[in-house]
């Protein structure tokens, strides 16, 4: 039996035959109360993975990424994010450091995209980029109790502070455990060589409650976590993108520096990522254009239905000097947006 088949005896629905992962197990609502009061298990597999190895590997992403890898020890990850010569955010990127080896996870798909960027950089370099993607399967458990269920398998506490990592094993499978939270609270990614199929079902019968994408995104919507591809793009920069974790301005140079030092410096963001409550209208289209006094301000951005507010609910992209909370924005048909703070639910 391979992962997917267990995941159908399980109840995961697949939107098409052609889908990686399911939307759901039949309760997407119940999905969501059992990432927030226990714990679920999801299947990350699609995510991009990258591999980099080499001599030089460590110093040319120091100098190619926003947040520092020099000085990064083996078992520590950090948030960091791709930005060209203007700031502009290129990719969203987790980077682990594995020892002989450093590991970076993206958006899936987004990982062509940034081998082929860093590729064109890698000169007298020695560094090696390969994709991994299909070699490594993502087990996702996030949930207040999810470091108790993981206690259990392996026999202590994790131990791990925030994208700190280990190998562990679990049963007969060995396993990368990362403290890595993606759903509004704590949560851990299994990441396997091989079978996880055996590893999935283990943590189902421990009480981890099998949750799909839909979940996942209402979970990362409702704690206003911005998505690369959804909430950020090429048009913004990272700290107008909700991602100023992903920088570290004592690190020294990289791509597009000078333009993120003196935003954070001597300027500002031209823009805010920000959260906007709806009420009780339908959810609209990404992109949809928000005004003040008939001027074009802000830009509707990923969401959902909130059951746990019970309201509908965004995130938004803003002009600087609207992003106030309170602020009432214009949208088409009649549509009110009110500007709140993130998370919507904490």
């Amino acid at each position: 039996m391979n992962l997917r088949d267990l995941i159908e005896r399980l109840g995961g629905r697949f939107a098409s035959e052609g889908d990686a992962t399911p939307f759901s197990y039949g309760d997407v609502a119940g999905e969501v109360s059992a990432a927030r009061s226990s714990v679920v298990v999801v299947d990350r597999s699609p995510r991009g993975k990258l591999l980099f190895k080499g001599d030089d590997c460590v110093s040319f992403l120091h100098g190619m990424l926003t947040n520092t890898v020099e000085g990064m020890s083996e078992g520590k990850g950090n948030h960091t994010s791709l930005t060209d010569a203007k700031g502009s955010t290129q990719a969203d990127a987790w980077l682990y450091h594995c020892g002989d080896c450093l590991v970076m996870e993206t958006e899936p798909g987004l990982q062509e995209k940034v081998s082929a960027f860093l590729d064109k950089y890698v000169i007298a370099d020695d560094v090696e980029i390969a994709d991994c993607t299909e070699d490594c399967t993502i087990l996702g458990v996030q949930g207040p109790k999810s470091g108790e269920i993981l206690a259990t398998l392996i026999g202590k506490d994790p131990g791990l502070g925030a994208l700190e990592h280990t190998e562990v094993n679990i049963g007969d499978t060995d396993v990368r455990l990362v403290n890595r939270s993606y759903a509004g609270s704590a949560g851990y990614d299994l990441w396997v060589s091989g079978s996880a199929e055996g590893l999935f079902h283990l943590l189902v019968i421990e009480g981890a409650v099998p949750a799909g994408t839909e979940a996942l995104e209402t979970l990362r919507v409702e704690s206003g976590i911005p998505r690369y591809g959804l909430d950020v793009d090429e048009r913004v920069a990272p700290l107008e993108g909700g991602m100023a974790d992903a920088v570290d301005f004592t690190k020294g140079c990289f791509i597009g520096q000078e333009v993120l030092a003196k935003m954070n410096n001597i300027g500002q963001p031209r823009r805010y990522l920000v959260g906007f409550d709806l009420g009780n209208a339908d959810l609209p289209e990404s992109d949809t254009e928000f005004a003040v006094g008939g001027k074009a301000v802000g830009l509707s951005k990923s969401g959902v239905r909130s059951e746990a507010m019970g309201r509908t609910v965004c995130l938004g992209s803003v002009r600087r000097g609207f992003e106030a909370p309170g602020t009432k924005l214009q949208g088409p048909d009649g549509l009110v947006a009110k500007v709140v703070d993130l998370p919507f639910v904490s």
